[in-house]
């Protein structure tokens, strides 16, 4: 088995993150400082506010200004920065069109996880060896969990089989309120809120979550924080196998699904292609010894071919992966539907076709007909009309959809 192709998408993977993926660690640290400014200045000003409009209120006993007070905080410390989170990486992962930026466009995604598993990995063996999860420890395993569900949601996007952005958005979202309520509960002495907190944790029955440790194995970690770092990895991994399951479904159906029907960036793998084995990007035809088992190669032409095809996403939950990410098939373009005879394939050219009375022709005819045979067509998937291919050309003549060029 030629394992080239894997090699050198492995190498694309662990060099992201030293080139693309530098604003994830950016990040990460101006986040954990600006988040601890806004914890306590936040905190100050409704402890403030609440003085003005309430009065004085106690928080032990339990009253329903702390209650209010309580609610205010969880928006400001919680909701509001996970929300922020999620725009951040969303952002960063995709284009002005919503699709995944081209760099995580890879022909076997399942690459894309391997170094935050390694990186994983080596934080595990670090707390091991230390018997103790310590803040070193803690914030490796934080980074090497934050990788791999960051590179997750890239994966989501990519791949074919269960490809919900909605869903994938929705766990950067839950890890962010995990990590955000375990750092308010540590920190809330920066806003001056320490006894509201551990009055709110002693109310509701969760004291032993928020301030208790938990010892397993002769490892000894504080509990929320170990939850909080631990969620993104276990929200990231369990989709990874829930897909897999998906993936191996679409292998065994094999569904015919229409290139509209494809996110631009989404991978169009050889098991759903509906009678095609053709490789041509629209109105282009390949160069004289080219390795067309590259896997370079493929991913050039199956984008090109989600750049014509982007004016029609489909609905978030409707795509699934046939499990090539995992398999390593390489991605295969195909015509929107096969069973339109009257609709010329993509990268079809048209020939000139001299008269039964060729020797009449003059030379300015043949001219046209040689201009002819080099025009190249492409092929437009939501209208099935065919059109000269121009480089600078956005929408559809026909019936002007926008063509994602990204």
């Amino acid at each position: 088995m030629d394992t080239r192709d894997t090699r050198r998408e492995l190498g694309r993977s662990v060099r992201l993150l030293a080139d693309e993926e530098r604003w994830l660690f950016v990040g990460l640290v101006a986040g954990a400082a600006g988040y601890l400014i806004w914890l306590a200045g936040t905190g100050v000003a409704v402890s403030q506010v609440a003085e003005l409009a309430v009065g004085a209120y106690s928080v032990d006993p339990w009253s329903t200004e702390a209650a209010g007070l309580l609610v205010a905080l969880a928006v400001l410390w919680v909701l509001v920065p996970s929300a922020v989170a999620v725009r951040y990486v969303v952002g960063r992962l995709t284009n002005l069109r919503g699709n995944v930026e081209q760099c995580y466009r890879f022909d076997r995604p399942l690459v894309a996880l391997a170094p935050p598993l390694v990186l994983l990995a080596v934080a595990v063996g670090a707390g091991a060896a230390r018997g103790s999860a310590t803040v070193p420890v803690l914030g490796l395993l934080a980074v090497a969990n934050t990788l791999l569900l960051v590179r997750t949601v890239a994966y989501g996007y990519r791949v074919y089989s269960f490809s919900a952005p909605r869903l994938l958005q929705a766990l950067v979202f839950l890890s962010a309120v995990v990590a955000t309520t375990a750092a308010a509960t540590r920190a809330a002495s920066l806003g001056g809120q320490t006894a509201l907190v551990e009055a709110a944790a002693a109310r509701y029955g969760v004291a032993d979550l928020v301030f208790g440790a938990v010892s397993r194995a002769g490892l000894t970690a504080p509990l929320l924080p170990l939850v909080a770092v631990a969620t993104p990895a276990a929200l990231a991994l369990a989709y990874v196998w829930i897909q897999l399951f998906a993936s191996l479904l679409v292998r065994i159906r094999r569904p015919d699904v229409p290139r509209s029907a494809i996110r631009a960036g989404q991978r169009y793998p050889q098991v759903v292609q509906p009678g095609t084995t053709d490789r041509l990007a629209m109105g282009t035809a390949p160069d004289d010894g080219a390795d067309e088992g590259s896997a370079d190669g493929a991913s050039e032409s199956n984008d090109a071919v989600d750049s014509s095809g982007g004016g029609g996403p489909a609905a978030d939950g409707s795509t699934a992966d046939a499990g090539a990410d995992d398999g390593g098939e390489s991605d295969e373009s195909g015509s929107a539907d096969p069973g339109e005879d009257a609709v010329e394939p993509p990268g079809q050219t048209r020939v000139f076709t001299p008269p039964e009375d060729a020797d009449e022709v003059s030379p300015e005819a043949v001219s046209e007909g040689t201009s002819e045979r080099s025009v190249k067509n492409e092929f437009c998937p939501i209208c099935g009309e065919t059109y000269a291919a121009e480089p600078d050309r956005t929408n559809c003549p026909n019936c002007n959809a926008v063509l994602d060029r990204d």
